[in-house]
């Protein structure tokens, strides 16, 4: 019989991010090399990945009540930079980042009910970041559409008050074709995605246990944006 894998060990309580964790990114950055890496290694997994794990673990049943789905497995990214197609050529990260997706979609392929990072940077997102063509376009006939787009602006409107931004991995300089300048929802037709992020993370939280419940009060502001996506399809 082949041996049983020892199965991992029980997560703990979340009790925030320490503050020495952001001074472990800083000497990263200045070593950027895999031997500092390795030897430093035990103190991201405490400073960082552990927090991390336990965070998303405990944020996972309050934003399936909130959002009414079923969420797909957690992913936390690897600090490895992919650097082939990009300008950087640091081999590591400076933040440590996590996503809960939706069940049933690809992480990163799909809406997220939050994605996060944190270290020198830092960002609370929710949403479709990316969009196939064809959602895309989907989308902006929406949003141009009088009977649905208004109703869209005043959702995202709202987010904005309380704080969230309109996002996206990529925007346009000028108005999609066909769509005039002076269109009422020509910003949002710029985002090639549907998605709100923030990265002012208040420093009351930034340090402490609170920052779980901070992290779900702005999911609840996204909420309604993210469930019009899911409703449409996108």
């Amino acid at each position: 019989m082949a041996p049983k894998k020892p199965s991992p060990a029980p997560l703990t309580p979340f009790t925030g991010f320490p503050k020495p964790g952001l001074s472990w990114f800083q000497s990263l950055a200045v070593a950027q090399n895999r031997e500092w890496f390795q030897a430093h290694k035990a103190g991201y997994e405490q400073l960082w990945l552990a927090p991390m794990q336990s965070l998303l673990a405990e944020l996972r049943a309050p934003l399936e009540k909130l959002y009414g789905r079923n969420l797909g497995p957690t992913k936390i990214f690897r600090l490895n930079r992919d650097v082939r197609f990009s300008k950087d050529k640091s081999p590591y990260k400076t933040n440590v980042a996590g996503l809960i997706p939706f069940d049933g979609f690809k992480p990163m392929e799909g809406p997220a009910a939050l994605y996060l990072h944190l270290g020198l940077e830092e960002v609370v997102a929710f949403g479709f970041y990316m969009l196939e063509p064809a959602s895309l376009q989907r989308l902006r006939k929406l949003l141009i559409d009088e009977k649905t787009g208004p109703g869209l602006a005043k959702l995202m409107a709202a987010a904005q008050k309380k704080g969230l931004l309109p996002d996206a991995m990529e925007k346009l300089k000028r108005p999609p074709p066909g769509v005039s300048p002076d269109h009422p929802r020509v910003e949002l037709l710029k985002n090639k995605a549907l998605a709100l992020s923030r990265s002012d993370v208040p420093k009351s939280v930034r340090f402490g246990a609170g920052f779980k419940a901070w992290v779900l009060d702005q999911a609840k502001a996204a909420a309604p944006v993210v469930k019009w996506g899911l409703a449409q399809k996108l």
